[in-house]
Order: C-alpha cells, then sequence, then structure tokens
C-alpha cells in the first residue's frame, strides 16, 4: 500500500500529485520504463490527446500484468514537448488516475528519442 503525503511547511502541490508517496518495508518495487504513445501494432497517432491516453493505456496495461493498478503508483515523471499540451495532459491524467495521486516530475523537453513522440512517462509502482 502506497501512502501519499502533503507536508507541513512546504507549499501544497495544489494539483493531482503528492509530495512524498511511501512505500512500507519488504515492498516489492516496479519500475516501468518510459511509456511513449504507441500502440502494440506500433501506430503513433499524430494528435497529443491520442498519445497521451495510449501512454496511460500502456501503464494500465504494464500495471495489470504484473498484478498491480493505478493505486500503485509510488512516482512518476512526465516529459511533454510543448508547454500548450499541459491542459489536455492534466484532463487525460486525471481521467486514467481517477483519485491516484502519485508524487510526480512535469518536464518539459525539447525532443523525445523520435521526432513525431509528444509524451513519455515513466513510472514507479510499489505492491505490499
Amino acid at each position: 500500500m502506497v501512502k501519499r503525503y502533503d507536508v507541513q511547511g512546504v507549499r501544497s502541490p495544489g494539483g493531482r500529485y503528492s509530495l512524498v508517496g511511501e512505500v512500507g518495508p519488504n515492498a516489492r518495487l516496479f519500475y516501468i520504463a518510459g511509456q511513449i504513445g504507441t500502440d502494440a501494432q506500433g501506430v503513433t497517432p499524430p494528435e497529443f490527446e491520442a498519445q497521451a491516453e495510449l501512454v496511460y493505456r500502456n501503464i494500465a496495461t504494464i500495471l495489470k500484468e504484473c498484478g498491480l493498478g493505478m493505486e500503485n503508483l509510488v512516482k512518476i515523471n512526465v516529459f511533454l514537448i510543448k508547454p500548450e499540451h499541459i491542459d489536455a495532459w492534466r484532463t487525460i491524467q486525471k481521467k486514467a488516475f481517477g483519485e491516484v495521486a502519485p508524487a510526480s516530475t512535469l518536464v518539459f523537453v525539447v525532443r523525445l528519442a523520435r521526432p513525431e513522440l509528444l509524451i513519455e512517462v515513466e513510472a514507479v509502482a510499489a505492491k505490499d
């Protein structure tokens, strides 16, 4: 079980994430490689929204295969190419995560591994 914290004396994130995600002793950690908006057949749609939905679908599929769900996410790192995608990203992530709010970092980068990629998300999950 992941315990989430906001910390007194540190500005609350105010968004859809926690400052800290604690994992108990003897928990198994799962490090999920950066997921991109490409489907199982290798197709990458050109639209940001479609890519972002695929990213979170891929994460959910990986978690399920490991016997986990979104509630097991401890930390995510999000890489976006364009600042104008931030509102769409927030909406899509909120839909994918529901009430789950893992610790999170958002970084804007010049580009990702392939020029058509607009988003990449890596994650850490835990299971007691």
